[in-house]
């Protein structure tokens, strides 16, 4: 049974393509503006979008901190 499973799989996974083969273009070695940057940096919502992702690393943080010093305890715990 799962080595059915897995062949279905694979072969569902062949058709599976993310994009079209684009030809690349000198122009697309030139570029040096990013579009969506622009229009969220003169809308003011590229300062949000970094206010969320310095939201997101700081509490990964404290919990990272916070699960460091669990662990530590209970180490000193299990030698004593």
């Amino acid at each position: 049974m799962k080595k059915l499973l897995t062949i279905a799989l694979l072969v569902f996974s062949l058709s599976a393509l993310a994009q079209e083969k684009i030809p690349v273009t000198d122009a697309d070695y030139t570029n040096s503006s990013v579009e969506m940057a622009d229009v969220m940096r003169s809308n003011g919502k590229i300062y949000v979008l970094v206010g969320v992702m310095v939201i997101i690393f700081a509490g990964i943080t404290v919990y990272l901190i916070g699960t460091d010093r669990k662990i530590s305890k209970l180490e000193k715990n299990l030698h004593s």
